[in-house]
């Protein structure tokens, strides 16, 4: 390092060298140039990159496990609920069979009662031996009933209500139908009549009439008629009857 010299006092009177814009003109060597200064530090550029290197791929360490701890610790989505609705099936109900009316008729509850019907005997018709007769029966009531089956009947006599020979016998070639009768409605039951005469062991009896039973009921009915005979014992059997039916 060179040695700094000061310069000589200028004399008066002596010309000043004029100052530089900005300060006073620096110091020059002997050489006309400024004096040397300490050399400048030299410059640690790739130390200061690898730095920054290590602390971002730290960083980027540091928040891959914070992350992957976050998603370990977080609770699971709770599974949705499934609501079943058990829903009772109605069973179908039966469907009721018609049944055939002689006449339009309110619907009947119960079975005709002896209180409810007449009877009375339709038109003869005869046949070899015997004679097939109606018996009508008429609902002469205030409500529907019903007929189903058949009438008990057996001739009567003595003026006072016995029973003379065998009751009749049901014609089980005649189809069993329920009869609804409205109030004036009607039905009818065919009865044979064989002709006593023809039995040879007959004892032969003008009967009264008839006892008739409707089909289920309790009650009788007395059907006055002395055009038919009767046999008073009972091996001989001349009735036979038919289920109820429609009035043709």
């Amino acid at each position: 390092m060179s040695e700094f010299t000061p310069e000589p006092p200028v004399q008066p009177g002596a010309a000043v060298p004029p100052e530089l814009p900005g300060g006073p003109t620096p110091p020059f060597g002997s050489n006309g140039l400024p004096p040397a200064g300490p050399n400048p530090p030299r410059r640690n550029g790739w130390k200061i990159a690898f730095i920054v290197v290590a602390i971002v791929l730290g960083l980027a360490l540091i928040g891959a496990v914070a992350w992957g701890v976050l998603a370990a610790t977080k609770a699971p989505a709770p599974a949705p609920t499934v609501t079943v609705t058990a829903t009772a099936t109605a069973s179908p109900s039966p469907t009721p069979t018609a049944t055939p009316t002689p006449t339009p008729t309110n619907a009947a509850s119960t079975a005709c009662t002896a209180d409810q019907l007449s009877i009375t005997l339709g038109q003869a018709e005869g046949t070899a031996g015997s004679s097939v007769v109606p018996l009508v029966f008429t609902n002469t009531g205030t409500t529907g009933c019903t007929l189903q089956g058949y009438p008990q009947i057996a001739f009567v006599g003595d003026d006072n209500g016995t029973q003379l020979g065998a009751a009749a016998v049901p014609d089980e070639n005649s189809a069993v139908a329920s009869l609804e009768l409205a109030p004036g409605g009607a039905a009818q039951a065919l009865l044979q009549i064989a002709t006593a005469s023809n039995f040879p062991n007959c004892s032969v009896q003008t009967a009264n009439g008839f006892r008739v039973f409707p089909p289920n009921a309790s009650g009788a009915i007395f059907v006055p008629t002395t055009a038919y005979d009767a046999c008073t014992n009972t091996s001989d059997a001349l009735l036979r009857v038919g289920a109820v039916t429609t009035v043709p």
